[in-house]
């Protein structure tokens, strides 16, 4: 065999070598990009989450505060302020876990569609090379679809949290100002700023069954 035989031979090799190189370096690329969807989604996730449970440990301590300084100048005995907010307190928490819930929609729904882009990219392997060309293509456009989507269902998740936060700091608000009466809180007080409260929970209703 001659020198300009072995090159063309040679030259066919590397060719083939650098195709299944660079389609292997696509395939990890697309790879990491669907692990980052789940990751990146779950450290948002992480972050949501702590940052209800410092809410409600918030409000958990400025309601004891509260209890107690009614009880201290005996205008309302614990077990019936206990009783009195009992409705306002368990309606927070249901809106803390539809704020919740959403996330945990939106991470599972992440997890689905990496696993779809995952299982599109183990399709390669069985595929000619010009197939797997043209599959690399789709699987570029879908990433960009995946993104765009992505950025969809965490403006819709993020609303849903962001609107608990400004509804939470409401009424914290509220609890803190009923909180500055110290030894002259009142019932009628505790009252008027229970309506406030349910106003802020339920805006489209005056009225909420079971807390009055």
């Amino acid at each position: 065999m001659n020198d300009r035989s072995e090159s063309n031979i040679d030259g066919f090799f590397d060719k083939i070598i650098s195709s299944y190189e660079t389609k292997i370096q696509k395939i990890q690329t697309a790879f990491q990009s669907s692990e980052t969807i789940t990751e990146s989604s779950n450290s948002l996730f992480d972050k949501v989450h702590n940052s209800l449970n410092d809410l409600r440990k918030e409000r958990d301590l400025l309601n004891f505060k509260l209890c107690e300084t009614v009880a201290k100048n005996a205008s309302l005995r614990k077990k019936d302020y206990n009783a009195m907010m009992s409705g306002i307190l368990s309606a927070l928490d249901e809106k803390e876990k539809e704020a919740e819930n959403q996330f945990l929609i939106f991470i599972e729904a992440q997890k689905e569609t990496a696993q779809s882009l995952k299982n599109s990219l183990l399709s390669l392997k069985d595929i000619t090379a010009q197939d797997s060309k043209e599959k690399i293509t789709t699987i570029k456009e879908q990433l960009s679809q995946i993104s765009e989507l992505q950025e969809m269902r965490k403006e819709s998740a993020m609303k849903t949290f962001i609107d608990f936060q400004q509804m939470h700091k409401k009424i914290m608000e509220c609890l803190q100002l009923l909180l500055k009466k110290g030894d002259h809180i009142l019932i009628q007080d505790i009252k008027k700023i229970k309506e406030q409260i349910i106003k802020e929970i339920y805006p489209e209703s005056q009225v909420l069954k079971g807390v009055n």
